[in-house]
């Protein structure tokens, strides 16, 4: 089922905003209660099988179950609101797998200029916490990035967020909204000082609104998550490289 691009008769409604922000809102918080009810129960798991708390089995154990909650609260919001018709997704056609190759080099080079640009500034962002662990939970996480972490994040923030305010705010405004609020999620995954959380935030959201118009460009929300995917997988490679001292 086709979903309109632009906000109904072409114009903006604050009653349209305020139903539709207050839905993405909720998807986001769903998303956050639905994680922090999953993660135990991974870990959970991961001791039960013989692996130590400080592992990187239970570290990569914690990841999944973060993203398994994602991605459950996501579909099950969109079947509660009955807008499962604002997620998109199609079989990718060989033009989409071109734009797929192109948006995750562009976005991985994309990464580096704007960190580039904030150290120019003399403005670092903080450490993701996930980067603290052990050299083989990046080594796990390379293939994982692709089939967990992408499919949960792109799930709930560009098939529900920008779904959602797609329809009230057409599809610029659902980007810059659906990105920022993806920055914002990335304030409490950061380990640093304020200013620190907030680059971080700054570059996850200026990121985020390249996965946005990649989705809206291929109509496809297979495409953002190969993207996103590739982004972290490349991430997760280099610092295993440098745990491992290559």
């Amino acid at each position: 089922m086709n979903v309109d691009l632009g906000p109904p008769g072409g114009t903006i409604e604050a009653r349209a905003v305020a139903i539709r922000g207050g839905q993405a809102l909720l998807a986001v918080f769903a998303g956050v209660i639905a994680a922090g009810a999953v993660v135990p129960a991974f870990e959970w798991a991961a001791l039960t099988l013989g692996f130590g708390a400080d592992s990187a089995a239970t570290a990569v154990f914690t990841t999944v179950g973060n993203a398994a909650g994602f991605a459950a609260a996501a579909l099950l919001f969109l079947l509660y609101a009955g807008d499962l018709d604002v997620l998109r997704v199609r079989r990718p056609t060989p033009r989409d797998a071109a734009v797929a190759v192109a948006g995750a080099v562009g976005l991985i080079v994309a990464g580096y200029g704007i960190l580039l640009a904030f150290a120019a500034a003399g403005l670092s962002p903080s450490t993701n916490e996930a980067l603290t662990n052990p050299p083989a939970y990046f080594l796990a996480m390379i293939p994982l990035s692709f089939l967990t972490v992408a499919v949960g994040e792109e799930l709930l923030f560009r098939g529900v967020v920008q779904g959602e305010l797609r329809r009230a705010l057409g599809p610029a405004g659902a980007i810059a909204g659906a990105s920022l609020l993806f920055g914002l999620l990335h304030y409490v995954a950061g380990a640093g000082t304020p200013a620190e959380k907030l680059v971080y935030v700054a570059v996850a959201a200026t990121l985020a609104i390249g996965l946005g118009a990649l989705y809206e460009y291929t109509d496809t929300i297979v495409v953002p998550i190969f993207v996103h995917g590739a982004y972290n997988a490349v991430q997760f490679a280099i610092q295993y490289v440098e745990a491992i001292g290559i």
